[in-house]
């Protein structure tokens, strides 16, 4: 009779496991087994399984049949498509596969301490408040780029406007002295045209003087020729 690949339980009630068994399939399930392959705990978070790859790549090419539970297991510990790939056991790089957590850190499925989960939820709820003060790390230094820039601006637009007033200033002063030195150089042509009005005076002045001097000549004569004559 052909030989079959199946789960044979073992422990106790509610705290079952499975050894991984190559059986005469003609046997019980509870019957004696020719060869063990290894276990499978699915009671564990997450399940483990520990299998001989070479051993059961043997069986199968062999001709052993396995159970549907136990295909899906070889299939997850990688034997199933060795199996059908032709890889004969000598090939294989891992002769023993195991998956899941090691002995020490296995937890019955379900029963995970409450410690455990406590110091799971303190652990997200820390992170988030450290994601949250992260956040308001940066949002506080956005603000005071922000405002850092609005001083700025503000103190550039405050040296333009000086600078503004400044140059308007001495534009200004510039223009009055510009008008001061135009207006200095009007008056004096006035005080040139002045001065030959007074040269003009000096010759009108001449004349009346002639005038009286010739009058006073003709009296003098009028009066010297009266006197001859009495």
């Amino acid at each position: 009779m052909p030989a079959t690949i199946r789960l044979k339980r073992v422990g106790r009630k509610k705290q079952s496991a499975f050894r991984i068994v190559v059986a005469d399939s003609s046997t019980a399930v509870e019957g004696p087994s020719i060869e063990k392959l290894g276990v499978y705990q699915p009671r564990t978070d997450p399940s483990v399984i520990e299998l001989d790859a070479a051993r059961a790549l043997h069986w199968l090419r062999a001709g052993a049949k396995p159970t549907d539970t136990v295909r899906s297991l070889l299939q997850r510990a990688g034997v199933w498509e060795k199996f059908h790939a032709g890889v004969t056991p000598e090939e294989l790089e891992e002769a023993v596969v195991h998956l899941g957590p090691a002995p020490g850190l296995r937890q019955t499925s379900g029963r995970a301490p409450a410690a455990a989960a406590a110091a799971a939820r303190a652990a997200e709820a820390a992170e988030a408040k450290a994601e949250a003060a992260e956040a308001e790390a940066e949002a506080a230094e956005a603000k005071a780029e922000v405002e850092e820039a609005e001083a700025e601006a503000e103190a550039e637009v405050e040296a333009e406007v000086e600078e503004a007033a400044e140059e308007a200033g001495e534009a200004g002063e510039a223009g009055e002295a510009g008008e001061a030195g135009e207006a200095e150089e009007a008056e004096e042509p006035e005080d040139e045209a002045e001065e030959p009005e007074d040269e003009a005076e000096e010759p009108e002045a001449s004349a009346d003087d002639e005038l009286e001097a010739s009058e006073a000549s003709e009296d003098e004569d009028a009066e010297a020729e009266e006197k001859e004559e009495g």
